[in-house]
Parts: structure tokens; C-alpha cells; sequence
């Protein structure tokens, strides 16, 4: 999933404070985390590398980045950006697309933790193969999804199951990636405002008493950090971090009295994930998107989300631009057999 810091809840979004109008209290700053990261970047670049005698500088590497950390620079190749370098998660993405394996994160290794992805349509394969081959896609084909591909997906969605019946997940299908467009400028306006709010000692602290201390961490340690480095582009409209240029997508919402809606939100869109690649299709969960539209009367009134209703989550959904060469091992934290 993308980088986010809520589930979606309104009790989960804290955002959308004004500044404080007084002096600043003393207290350590957003900007001081920022810059500890920052410090750490001299480490990361030796963390990161790329084997110029091999590297082919396709630039994939660039394009796949969830953080667009490094990018292709003409002769030079592929150089990495200073002011994002301390974005890396050691996701693997670089590493699982590379053709020729130039491209290195400390850490990983491509044959213990990547693994050939199998090949042929999804319908000739297993189940558990057809799950390997799935991955999070954010860069899309300019290729319209049609219709009757979409409502394959939402008729996948209908068949995850609830908690407690019956279904309280409520979609929109956006269809129209004009509106998705239309959408842009005023999520980047709620990040804009939330990242100019967190850097008052005020605000932030009736954000991390109403987000809690774990969403607080993802706020300050993850979604603000890159939202500062993203945010010239974004207003520029030269990047698209929060839709990534996508033609289709699906929001998930529910009545804020319903049961368990959270949970069967997230299995949906599990569900919906699974249909969209059995499909050919590619999507990625976008953990950005829904707090900007719960806060956002414009962005409701858009997307036509009942004020009763709360914005859980999103996906975006397109043709995948690119095809991977490898998949990525994960393991769990733990594993216990009683």
C-alpha cells in the first residue's frame, strides 16, 4: 500500500486544523524530524546503489519508485535525489523491475529475497501463483478501463465477505478520469494545509489527541515527510503522488453508525484487488486519498459521499505501463505453531 496514515475513519482523520495565530511554544518541531531523517540520507545513498557497468539506464527504476527517488539524467544515468533519498523504504520495487539486476538496496539480495515471477495469463495459472504475480501498480497505461471491466471488479467486491451481514461497504466507481483530475488540486490543498498546520505546536497537538499515538507517528515520521518534498511538484502539477495519473478509480465509504464497516472495507478491497489483476488490470491502495475526501466538502460533493457517511478507502485502478521481472519475498514479523 502506498504511504498513508489512516484508515479512513473519521475518528482516525484528525486533520484539517487552522494554524495557531499566537508565538510559538518551544517544542521539538516537525522540522527537526525532518532533518534527522535528512541527516540520514548521506547513509542511504551508500544504502542504494546502482552497477553502472551493467545498468541499461531504462530509467524503470525511476518510474516505479513510490517516492520517485531516483531519476534518469541523461548521460550521467540513473542518479539518485538528495532531497528524497531519505524517502527509501527498502520496498524492493527498483530491484523487482530491473532487467539487468543493477540497482541494489543494502539489505536485499536478488536471490534470496526476489524470486522469477511465473509466467502466462492468469487464468492458466493456481491460485497461490495468481496471488505471487499480483503487486501494488502505480503507473498506468493513458488507457481508459472500460465499463464492463470495471463492473467485473465491483461484482468481485460483492462476494467478500462481511462481518455481519448484511453489507455496509458503500463504492463510487470513478470512471471519468476527468474528475479524478478535477479531484487533484484540492487534495493537494488538504496536504498542503495539513503540513503547514503540524508545523504549529497547537495543531499538532489536537491532531495526535484525536489521530492517537500510532496514526500521530505515521503522520509526523511518513505522510508529512514526503508530502514536503512532493508538495512543489504537486502544485506545479508536474507529479501526481496522491492519483498517480490513474484512468479509473473506486472509493469505499460506509454509514459512521455501521458495524464492523472498516473491516469488511479493507476485505473488499482485497477482493477487488484480485478481480482487477485476474482482469489484467493493476491498482494500488491509496491511503492518501481517502482522509483528503472525508475532510473535504468539495471532494464529497464531488464524489457524492453522504454527510452520514465515512470515507474508508480507495483504489485506483488502470492497465500496468510496465511488467515486473521478479516478485518480492516477504515474511511475517513472526510466526508461531502451537
Amino acid at each position: 500500500m502506498e504511504h498513508g496514515y489512516a484508515k479512513g475513519s473519521d475518528k482516525a482523520n484528525g486533520a484539517g486544523f487552522k494554524q495557531s495565530t499566537g508565538r510559538p511554544i518551544i517544542t521539538i518541531s516537525l522540522l527537526a524530524v525532518v532533518r534527522m531523517a535528512r541527516k540520514e540520507s548521506v547513509n542511504m545513498e551508500k544504502r542504494i546503489s546502482v552497477n553502472r557497468e551493467i545498468c541499461s539506464t531504462c530509467g524503470l527504476c525511476a518510474e516505479v519508485c513510490p517516492n520517485q527517488i531516483m531519476k534518469k539524467d541523461g548521460e550521467a544515468g540513473i542518479v539518485f535525489r538528495q532531497d528524497r533519498i531519505f524517502l527509501c523504504i527498502k520496498c524492493g520495487q527498483c530491484m523487482a523491475i530491473c532487467p539487468s539486476k543493477a540497482i541494489v538496496v543494502e539489505g536485499l539480495d536478488y536471490a534470496r529475497d526476489f524470486f522469477a515471477l511465473p509466467t502466462g495469463t492468469v487464468g492458466e495459472m493456481s491460485f497461490l501463483e495468481m496471488i505471487k504475480t499480483r503487486r501494488a501498480i502505480r503507473v498506468f497505461k493513458d488507457q481508459p478501463v472500460p465499463r464492463e471491466m470495471l463492473e467485473k471488479v465491483v461484482e468481485a467486491i460483492t462476494f467478500a465477505p462481511p462481518g455481519f451481514t448484511p453489507i455496509k461497504a458503500e463504492i463510487v466507481v470513478v470512471q471519468d478520469t476527468g474528475v479524478i483530475r478535477q479531484a487533484l488540486p484540492e487534495m493537494v490543498k488538504f496536504y498542503d494545509d495539513l503540513v503547514r498546520a503540524l508545523s504549529h505546536p497547537v495543531a499538532r497537538f489536537f491532531v495526535r489527541r484525536k489521530a492517537g499515538p500510532e496514526k500521530f507517528k505515521i503522520l509526523t515520521q511518513h505522510v508529512v515527510p514526503m508530502m514536503k518534498t512532493r508538495l512543489p511538484e504537486l502544485k506545479e502539477g508536474t507529479e501526481d503522488t496522491i492519483t498517480r495519473y490513474a484512468p479509473a478509480m473506486i472509493i469505499f465509504h460506509a454509514h459512521r453508525d455501521a458495524e464492523n464497516y472498516e473491516e469488511d472495507i479493507h476485505i473488499a478491497v482485497t477482493y477487488g484487488f484480485l478481480a482487477a489483476h485476474a482482469l489484467g488490470l493493476g491498482g494500488s491502495a491509496m491511503t492518501l486519498i481517502p482522509p483528503a475526501i472525508q475532510r473535504s466538502p468539495v471532494l464529497r460533493k464531488l464524489f457524492s459521499i453522504p454527510d452520514s457517511n465515512v470515507v474508508v478507502g480507495s483504489m485506483i485502478l488502470g492497465y500496468p505501463k510496465y511488467r515486473y521481472q521478479r516478485g518480492i519475498k516477504r515474511n511475517l514479523k513472526g510466526v508461531t505453531w502451537i
